[in-house]
C-alpha cells in the first residue's frame, strides 16, 4: 500500500502547532487530504496553510473526502463522538490521549473499531521518548531482571505517568489494586507560567498500584508541574533484581556481583539532507541493547519521533492488518489506574480493586 490518505480533526494548539507539521513531513506515507474543527476560522487558516479542504462537520469530511485514516486531536472528553463516526464509515483513527475521559465510551470506541474492522491507536507519547525505548529494550533483554518497583515523579499526569510505570513493571502486568490520596502544602508565592496568576500553594496527588507479579507503582504529581520553576526536576525511576535506573542513568552490577557498572547510552546519528537525526541509541551492556529509530529517513528531532511513531503505528496497522502498538487496550488500562486513582483519594486512600465498576454509556 502506499501512501495513506490521512484527514486531521482538531486545529487547537496541539493540533496545529505538533501534529500537522509532523503530518507534512512524512511525505513517503501520509497524504494529508482534509482538516476539521467546529471553529470556522482556525480550520480555516489550517486548510489553507497545507492547501486542503477545510470542513466544520466531522461527518461530511469524511463522506466526502473518504480518508484511510484520521487522527483525532480534540478535547479528549469528546473523542468518542469522531471515533465512533470514523468506524462506522470504516476509516481507522488515532486520539491523543486519554482515549477517552469515560470508560464506558471508551468501551463503545474499541467495540465498534471491532464490529466494523477497524485500527484504533491511542497516542500516548510519553512511552515512545526515545530514551524510553532503550530502558524498555534493556527490560525486555532481561539486563535488569524483575522489575520490582517503578516511580513516577511528576514525569507526566495521570494516564501519562502510568504509562510509564506500567512501561517498566510490563504492559501484560495486571493492576490488582490502588490505593491514592491528596495532600495540598503552602509554598512560596511564585510565578507558576508567564501570563498566569502566581501560586503560593500546591495539590500533591500520590498512589501506589499493586501489581498482579507483586510490582509496585508508586505515582507522584504535583499541580506546579509543567511550568513551575519551584519544581524543575521531575523524572521516573526502577529497581530491579539486578539493577536500577534513575531517570537515565542507569546500573546493574558487574559479573562479580561485587560492585556497581554504570549503563551508558550512545547515540548514533542519521543525516538527513543536512538535518542531524537520531539513527539508533545503543547500551554498552554484554550483548549490546539498540533501540533503532525506524523513522530515521525522515528529518525529525527527538521530540518529533514521539509523535511521528503514533501515526506511524497506525499506518502501518493499517497497511499491515494488524494491532497498533500501543493500542486501544493500553490506552483505556492507563485512563481506568488513572480513574481508580481519584477514586480512591476521594474515599481517604481506600483502596480500589480492579477490575472497575461504572455505569455503561
Amino acid at each position: 500500500m502506499d501512501k495513506l490518505k490521512i484527514a486531521h480533526i482538531g486545529t487547537g494548539r496541539r493540533g496545529a502547532g505538533t501534529y500537522l507539521p509532523i503530518i507534512a513531513k512524512l511525505t513517503a506515507d501520509l497524504e494529508l487530504v482534509a482538516v476539521c474543527d467546529a471553529r470556522e476560522e482556525s480550520v480555516t487558516e489550517q486548510g489553507t496553510t497545507y492547501n486542503v479542504p477545510a470542513y466544520t462537520d466531522t461527518e461530511r469530511m469524511l463522506d466526502e473526502v473518504k480518508p484511510d485514516i484520521c487522527a483525532i486531536v480534540i478535547t479528549p472528553s469528546n473523542n468518542h463522538i469522531p471515533g465512533l463516526l470514523c468506524s462506522e464509515r470504516g476509516v481507522s483513527y488515532c486520539t491523543e490521549t486519554p482515549i477517552d475521559t469515560d470508560l464506558g465510551w471508551a468501551d463503545k470506541m474499541i467495540a465498534s473499531a471491532q464490529a466494523n474492522g477497524t485500527k484504533l491507536e491511542v497516542n500516548e507519547n510519553y512511552y515512545r521518548v526515545p530514551t524510553e525505548r532503550i530502558k524498555r529494550e534493556m527490560i525486555l533483554a532481561g539486563v535488569f531482571g524483575k522489575v520490582n518497583a517503578a516511580y513516577n515523579d511528576f514525569r507526566g499526569h495521570g494516564y501519562h505517568g502510568i504509562g510509564l510505570i506500567r512501561s517498566y513493571v510490563g504492559f501484560e502486568n495486571e493492576p490488582m489494586r490502588v490505593y491514592g490520596f491528596r495532600k495540598n502544602y503552602e509554598v512560596q508565592n511564585h510565578v507558576w507560567r508567564t501570563g498566569q496568576p502566581p501560586r503560593n500553594t500546591e495539590d500533591w496527588q500520590h498512589a501506589i498500584i499493586e501489581f498482579e507479579d507483586g510490582a509496585v507503582g508508586i505515582f507522584n504529581f504535583s499541580s506546579l508541574s509543567y511550568g513551575s520553576p519551584l519544581r524543575g526536576f521531575n523524572g521516573s525511576k526502577f529497581y530491579a533484581e539486578r539493577g536500577m535506573c534513575f531517570r537515565n542513568e542507569a546500573v546493574i552490577l558487574n559479573e562479580n556481583a561485587d560492585e556497581q557498572r554504570a549503563v551508558t547510552l550512545t547515540r548514533r546519528i542519521n543525516n538527513v539532507g543536512g538535518y542531524e537525526t537520531l539513527a539508533a541509541l545503543v547500551a554498552n551492556t554484554k550483548p549490546e541493547v539498540i533501540w533503532e529509530n525506524p523513522l530515521q529517513q525522515y528529518p525529525l528531532s527527538d521530540g518529533e519521533i514521539t509523535v511521528a511513531s503514533e501515526l506511524m503505528s497506525l499506518v502501518n496497522a493499517v497497511r499491515n492488518n494488524t494491532e497498533p502498538e500501543y493500542g486501544a487496550y493500553n490506552g483505556r488500562k492507563d485512563r481506568e489506574i488513572d480513574i481508580a486513582m481519584a477514586r480512591s483519594w476521594a474515599n481517604n486512600g481506600a483502596p480500589i480493586t480492579f477490575p472497575l465498576t461504572y455505569e455503561s454509556r
